[in-house]
């Protein structure tokens, strides 16, 4: 192409960029991905969150005649774009298990008769034999596959369905393909590229680099130090996210903000879908706004304003860390991403990955509990206590035991709730209306066996009520001790598809063992950065293959200073100021303290426990030694504990806070011992 025909088509671009989008300018990198787009070559974008991605397939999809099957894994995401584009004008729709049947047949008979520019699928649709032949009839012109690291095994989100488009794209021989990504490695790339049969693709790997973004690592001891420096950066104002590894971490970290005095929203996938919805809208529109969240939320998030991310735990790869980190200065104003760390959240990860790679043993009994039920409709909870395995353990053996086509999930029709009237009896006059007409006629329906069991339909009806008005009421009189609520087990049952003893089933766990050496790797290259004493931004920048001319920068905490520092240990700093002066002025510095037997025997305790926990042998927690040496300085602080021979920054970052907890109580202990003989 002539450099003029490039101009005229470039012209041409940004004219249905004004037209159909409202937008004056493309961002870094989008006219050079769109032109490969419809220019026919195959394509892999390599573009950091907020970069405008979704852009790069949408402006084809109304330039190309045909339709734009666009792949993705997140549900929400695809509502949120196709309510977009219809409020644009722009016809496009979505095809996934939230719509009914019926619903799907229309679509797809839509989606076929060429009604729609864009269709979002997601990659679990392929199995459908009729959808793919109704993919065939209607003629895709642009197959964009979005989150395109779930492709790879070295992906931090590895999906098998996703392994499977490579197949899926040659049946449909789509004239252009798009695979877009925020976070891919080189070694993902290739995966991506190999994985789809690509041959020659252009490829886009730029705007990694932002400036306004501060990458800071900040040491911490415990819990409490954590607790202790986001709500410190809180109360700083701004709007922003504290990430946690899990559910339990997450409403810890919400509840001790809120005692301190700060209105956070909690988000986390146990909590129901109407208090996510409601917290997501909290947080979108309030302008100094705060979630504590795990990485269930941020999928779909565009909130530009957002002043800090922190997160409270190692994240489980690099390149998840980069997609959450991402999400702060979309606005393009001075904003931090903040890491707490502790090197025993490493351990917590690691068993995390353990358990989401079960070990033979987990899955054997899985198996074997599976097929002596027939058809296992009780739950995951259920399971996980019939073969002694937790509930994330049994969730990944299921996963694992689908992949290889031994068991199908069946929709389970809803069962009738079990509900008994407690004999405190009477409803106080705060209840609401709908809760008192719902105690009202489980009274009624319980009078003779003392239980009611009811469906939730018919409950509503004798009610005259919406159903979830009664799901809300029962919970109210559930919390008010009013009603004892035995909840039926809703979802699909799980069924073997072999009636055969697990050993012989000739299963191979090669490819799940050599996952979770994968995952492992990841974790090790997060905690590299988390370690690295050389420019946080030009790690992350030469880990997504793009190379960084200088040494140094003013963004990172390596390169320019902390701006977070923790002053004392939060054991040291929950004591009341009385008697933490008592501390300090009962007699001589920490180190010359006498020998405290009591620091000794809390210190053993604790090392026998810890030694237990990580599998290794007491003396490599800390030695004998060491341990009379902790007990007679009796630390009060970080400096105190690395003045004793024989720790470090390691084992303070472990353990230290701990260890400073158990010297300041022996410590306090001694001075109300002399404080009670001078009396």
């Amino acid at each position: 192409m002539t450099r003029g025909a490039e101009a005229e088509k470039h012209d041409e671009t940004l004219a249905a960029l004004r037209r159909h989008f409202a937008l004056q300018e493309f961002r870094a990198g989008q006219a050079d991905v769109i032109a490969s787009v419809l220019a026919g070559r195959n394509t892999v974008v390599v573009m950091p969150t907020g970069a405008g991605k979704s852009l790069c397939y949408q402006l084809p999809a109304v330039l190309l005649q045909g339709v734009t099957l666009v792949v993705s894994p997140l549900i929400a995401l695809m509502k949120d774009q196709v309510e977009q584009l219809l409020a644009r004008g722009i016809a496009a729709t979505l095809i996934n298990s939230t719509i009914s049947e019926a619903e799907r047949a229309e679509r797809t008979r839509r989606m076929r008769d060429g009604a729609y520019r864009l269709v979002y699928v997601a990659p679990e649709r392929f199995r459908s034999h009729a959808f793919v032949e109704a993919l065939l009839a209607s003629g895709v012109a642009l197959l964009a596959i979005d989150e395109a690291h779930c492709i790879s095994q070295w992906g931090h989100d590895f999906r098998p369905d996703y392994a499977l488009l490579g197949q899926v794209r040659k049946r449909l021989r789509p004239p252009r393909t798009v695979a877009l990504t925020a976070t891919a490695t080189p070694e993902v790339r290739e995966d991506i590229v190999r994985s789809l049969l690509l041959k020659d693709p252009a490829v886009f790997v730029a705007g990694f680099d932002r400036p306004n973004l501060f990458l800071e690592v900040c040491p911490v001891g415990s819990d409490d130090d954590k607790r202790a420096v986001c709500a410190a950066r809180v109360a700083e104002g701004g709007s922003g996210l504290v990430y946690c590894a899990t559910r339990k971490a997450a409403e810890s970290m919400h509840a001790a903000l809120k005692l301190r005095g700060h209105e956070p929203v909690l988000y986390h996938a146990g909590m129901e879908e109407e208090d996510r919805r409601r917290a997501q809208d909290r947080f979108m529109s309030g302008k100094d706004a705060v979630a504590i969240a795990t990485n269930a939320f941020g999928m779909g998030i565009d909130k530009p304003d957002i002043r800090f991310v922190i997160h409270a735990h190692i994240p489980r790869a690099v390149e998840a860390y980069y997609q959450e980190i991402g999400r702060a200065g979309r606005d393009a104003l001075p904003a931090s991403a903040l890491l707490l760390f502790n090197h025993a959240d490493v351990f917590t990860q690691e068993r995390m990955i353990e358990g989401n790679h079960p070990s033979e043993a987990v899955i054997s009994d899985i198996w074997n509990a599976l097929v002596r039920a027939g058809a296992f409709d009780r739950g995951l909870h259920a399971l996980a206590n019939d073969v002694g395995a937790s509930e994330f353990e049994v969730s990944a053996a299921l996963r694992i035991l689908e992949r290889e086509g031994l068991l199908e999930r069946q929709d389970s029709r809803e069962a009738p709730w079990r509900l008994r009237p407690l004999e405190a009896a009477s409803a106080p006059a705060k209840l609401s209306k709908p809760a008192r007409a719902i105690l009202e006629a489980v009274c009624a329906l319980a009078a003779t066996q003392g239980v009611a069991s009811v469906r939730l339909q018919a409950l509503a009806d004798r009610a005259s009520l919406e159903v979830d008005t009664v799901r809300r009421a029962l919970s109210a009189l559930e919390k008010a001790r009013l009603l004892e609520v035995r909840r039926p087990f809703v979802g699909r049952s799980i069924r073997p598809l072999k009636q055969l003893p697990f050993h012989s089933l000739g299963l191979s766990l090669e490819r799940v063992r050599a996952q979770e050496q994968r995952a492992l790797l990841l974790l090790k290259r997060m905690t590299d950065y988390a370690y690295s004493r050389r420019c946080r931004r030009s790690f992350l920048l030469r880990y997504f293959g793009e190379e960084r001319a200088e040494s140094a920068c003013s963004g990172c905490d390596v390169c320019h200073g902390r701006r977070t520092t923790l002053s004392m240990t939060a054991a040291a700093a929950r004591l009341k100021p009385k008697l933490r002066d008592a501390i300090y002025k009962s007699g001589p510095e920490p180190r010359d303290v006498q020998y405290s037997e009591r620091a000794a025997l809390e210190l053993r305790r604790f090392r026998r426990e810890l030694s237990r926990d990580l599998e290794v042998p007491p003396f490599i927690v800390f030695n004998d030694k060491t341990l009379r040496a902790l007990a007679t300085a009796l630390p009060a602080t970080r400096e105190d504990f690395l003045a004793v021979k024989g720790t470090g920054p390691t084992s303070w970052e472990r353990f230290g806070a701990k260890v400073v907890e158990i010297c300041v109580g022996a410590r306090l202990a001694g001075v109300k011992t002399g404080d009670e003989a001078s009396r």
